[in-house]
């Protein structure tokens, strides 16, 4: 058991961007994102479910659709690409500090004791979001990336303080976390009927997938404390 997790604390520190690109694939399944996503994508194709369901796409609208869908994923990679690369930079260095690497990784398993629904904090509960009206995808994607703090917060707050603890890896970390969360986006836009039906199903193993990233999230945060004793 020692041996499998010291393995595993290896491969946190040996492959961060798979770590960050699981992470975002997590945040697209938190419970605060997937049963919205729906809205977002129908807002962005400019359909509605009833539509997309009894008409056949043209050429035209599919790529409309493509084209909306990587506005609004520019939108909010912008928004955790300047966070995550901005934290690296200003705080980067104090990770040379054992008791910064402690706090972190207490921090990082407070945030999955949390989205686990191991215990609810309740100051984590609070939610932000912005509505907007008549913005662009861009735009909507760019207030995604602001609003949605309950869910995304604690995976993207452990994204960020690794990617604060290798300022070197930090940009591509957070590319890759938002790739991650971009993923599924891309997918909904290609396969827009398939993609709305599969979303229905994985919505009643939501609890499962909190107890995952919750899980995941606690891992990387004993990893934080493992690193401050070595």
């Amino acid at each position: 058991m020692e041996n499998l997790v010291y393995s595993l604390f290896d491969y946190f520190d040996k492959m961060p961007f798979i770590v960050s690109y699981i992470a975002g694939i997590l945040s697209f399944l938190s419970p605060c994102v997937l049963p919205l996503v729906p809205i977002y994508f129908f807002y962005i194709a400019g359909v509605s479910a009833k539509e997309l369901e009894s008409k056949t796409l043209s050429k035209k609208e599919k790529l409309n659709i493509f084209i909306q869908s990587i506005l609004f994923i520019l939108g909010f990679s912008v928004v955790f690409i300047l966070i995550g690369v901005a934290a690296a930079k200003l705080i980067g260095n104090i990770f040379a500090y054992k008791w910064v690497n402690i706090l972190t990784g207490l921090i990082i398993i407070i945030f999955g004791i949390h989205l686990g629904g191991f215990y609810r904090f309740k100051i984590l509960n609070q939610e932000k979001r912005l509505h907007l009206q008549n913005v662009g995808s861009f735009m909507l994607g760019f207030s995604f990336a602001f609003g949605w703090t309950p869910c995304i917060g604690p995976i993207f707050g452990t994204i960020v303080g690794m990617a604060a603890s290798e300022p070197t890896k930090a940009i591509f970390m957070m590319i890759l976390y938002t790739l991650g969360l971009a993923t599924p986006f891309i997918l909904m836009a290609i396969f827009s009927v398939a993609s709305l039906k599969m979303i229905e199903k994985l919505k009643k193993y939501l609890g499962i997938i909190e107890k995952i990233s919750g899980i995941l999230l606690i891992l990387i945060g004993i990893y934080f404390l493992y690193k401050s004793l070595i």
